[in-house]
């Protein structure tokens, strides 16, 4: 049962993520099934951009109004890095739906979303521990923030371009070069952020029962 504590502008903002994320990918399925023309295109996935904008933003502010007013649970500390994950997983989802994200990019991502959430942060808690922030797992979440980003703005070009009956299919090659370069690098910093969790909690572990 959902209890009343939790009802909290914090985890409001941290819940809402979730729903932007179902949101954005109702946007671009649609505009991938029915194939509006451009102008209509540009209004969707700029809705999609704003989605996205107010994502990242809410991240921040969840985390800044659960301390300010006194609101951090163990909810809002479990619920808000997996509705990050969540709403990523959507997002890098739907790239992959217009073919801009190759499949094992997405797969290794999936896996490692799935892998931290469903086994290695129940398995610290029921350590009676919590899982620290690493410094890469910070970078990949601002690498694949701006790399995104880039992306949707590229989309939008693209499709003025088409409005005003310019010539944008040289424009495509970068789109797709560049997205490959920028999953490239998102999926090397999960990887290896997931490696440096495991370790640091091997290393913890590991301390704590010499101690004993």
């Amino acid at each position: 049962m959902f209890k009343k504590e939790y009802i909290n502008i914090a985890n409001i903002l941290t819940l809402s993520r979730v729903v932007c994320g179902i949101i954005f990918l109702f946007l671009f399925l649609y505009e991938k099934l029915y194939n509006p023309d451009p102008f209509i295109a540009i209004i969707l996935e700029s809705i999609s951009l704003l989605i996205f904008i107010y994502a990242i933003i809410s991240d921040g502010l969840d985390g800044y109004y659960a301390r300010k007013i006194g609101h951090v649970t163990d909810f809002g500390k479990h619920f808000d890095p997996l509705s990050d994950s969540i709403f990523f997983i959507i997002v890098f989802f739907t790239f992959w739906v217009i073919k801009l994200m190759p499949i094992y990019f997405f797969l290794v991502i999936l896996f490692r979303e799935t892998f931290m959430h469903a086994f290695l942060r129940p398995y610290v808690r029921s350590k009676g521990s919590t899982l620290p922030a690493s410094i890469f797992g910070k970078i990949k979440t601002i690498f694949q923030s701006v790399f995104s980003l880039i992306i949707l703005s590229a989309l939008i070009f693209k499709n003025l371009l088409l409005v005003l009956n310019v010539n944008w299919e040289a424009i495509t090659p970068a789109i797709s070069i560049g997205s490959y370069v920028f999953f490239a690098i998102i999926v090397l910093l999960s990887v290896l952020s997931l490696l440096i969790y495991i370790i640091d909690i091997r290393k913890n572990f590991s301390y704590r029962s010499k101690k004993v």
